[in-house]
């Protein structure tokens, strides 16, 4: 899913991109509550379900979307920890 970005010109990066701008931060953090919410809801569902095919099918769709959320809070961490590196390098000869 978070494999592969499509750039402006039509060509697909393999990464996401190393700079994440303001918008970017608000829509990963608009993502990462979706991607929870979906997880919830499945797994409540799917408690509640009597047929088995059914609830089998609701744990992995809350599955699914745990994964999408740690995905996504994965590169969040990655990106705040190399923010706090350059900071620190930016900052080190300045004392």
């Amino acid at each position: 899913m978070y494999h592969q970005y499509e750039t402006q010109r039509g060509t697909r990066m393999s990464e996401p991109p190393q700079i994440i701008t303001t918008k970017d931060l608000l829509y990963l953090q608009d993502a990462l509550s979706w991607e929870l919410l979906a997880s919830k809801k499945a797994h409540h569902f799917a408690a509640e379900s009597q047929d088995p095919q059914v609830r089998q099918q609701l744990e992995h769709l809350a599955s699914v979307h745990q994964q999408h959320y740690q995905t996504l809070l994965k590169h969040l961490q990655a990106h705040s920890q190399q923010s706090v590196n350059q900071y620190n390098q930016t900052n080190q000869y300045g004392n």
